[in-house]
């Protein structure tokens, strides 16, 4: 598939003034976007905000369905079996590349079922822990970590998914020992970090903001480079002595394999439009950066990260 000329799409659908250019009679009714993830979480925060300008950009009203379960995996085998004629469409994260190893027993894989559409956008993980702990940043949760092996936990959104692997990498660069309870979504393990009932998380931004300003929730640190202007008082893992990975969270979307070329193209287009949405920039911007890839590069970010994560999975023991 040729690489998307990205600023010719938005400005054509700026000039008219309404959809981007229909191709194949696509689409000619309301378009499903499956989130694998309980409502309320950031995956599904962040889709339903998207949903809106991605439905005018296509001249059709598009729906959120949220079908939670086993990692995100029930969403994904719904999208995988669905017709592709671009009706469903999947909008997920990093955990689909690590079905292979944490999940073996699926009967699809995302490098050969899932065709890609585009890695939309990017966010950094904020490392936060529950309000009342004394820990004021990243070295006081390590060290009390080491010295208390399996005294604290960790929640994430399921076994496997892309936010728990990110913190069973955390513990394996630096050493700290944390026990890891799965939970059904990433609301539910915020719920959970605010009542005491776990210690430890990580979530985007848009995720758990409100709780951080709150006080419910205390962010140690974010996993870039650079703080980051969301909230320029949330240190880096560099800045404390950790400088040597970066923690992020991705979102895309794909459609099933077969899918035809111009649909792709259809739905790639009207993402481009709808990222540029003033109210969409502005939410993705409080957590992390607009990406619009092409479909291409997408499919070498999920390649690429199946070696990346099955390899933190088979050393974390998440593997079957």
């Amino acid at each position: 598939m040729k690489r998307r000329n990205f600023m010719t799409a938005i400005a054509l659908a700026l000039c008219l003034g309404g959809p981007v250019k229909a191709r194949a009679g696509y689409p000619e009714r309301p378009v499903t976007v499956i989130v694998p993830y309980s409502a309320g979480g950031a995956t599904d925060t962040l889709a339903r905000i998207i949903a809106g300008p991605l439905g005018e950009a296509l001249g059709q009203p598009v729906v959120i369905e949220n079908k939670p379960g086993a990692g995100g995996a029930i969403g994904a085998e719904t999208m995988v079996n669905s017709d592709p004629d671009g009706y469903t469409v999947l909008f997920h994260t990093a955990t689909v590349s690590v079905y292979p190893t944490t999940k073996p027993e699926l009967d699809f894989d995302a490098r050969e079922d899932f065709q890609p559409v585009m890695l939309a956008t990017r966010a950094p993980f904020v490392i936060a822990v529950r309000g009342d702990l004394e820990m004021d940043n990243l070295n006081d949760l390590i060290d009390y970590a080491k010295a208390n092996p399996g005294m604290l936990n960790h929640g994430s959104p399921g076994t496997g998914t892309s936010t728990q692997l990110a913190a069973e990498l955390f513990k394996q660069r630096t050493g700290a020992e944390m026990a890891h309870i799965p939970y059904g979504g990433s609301s539910a393990v915020l719920t959970a970090t605010r009542s005491g009932e776990i210690d430890f998380m990580l979530d985007t931004y848009l995720g758990i903001q409100g709780a951080v300003e709150s006080g419910d929730v205390k962010a140690l640190a974010v996993g870039t480079s650079n703080r980051q202007q969301f909230n320029p008082a949330i240190p880096t893992m560099a800045e404390q002595g950790i400088d040597d990975f970066e923690l992020f969270a991705w979102f895309g979307y794909s459609v099933p394999k077969g899918t035809p070329e111009e649909i792709v193209n259809t739905l790639h287009d009207a993402l481009v439009v709808a990222l540029q949405n003033e109210r969409v920039k502005a939410v993705v911007e409080a957590q992390g950066e607009v990406v619009a890839s092409t479909p291409e590069e997408l499919a070498r970010q999920i390649a690429t990260e199946v070696d990346i994560w099955s390899e933190v999975a088979r050393e974390a023991g998440v593997t079957k």
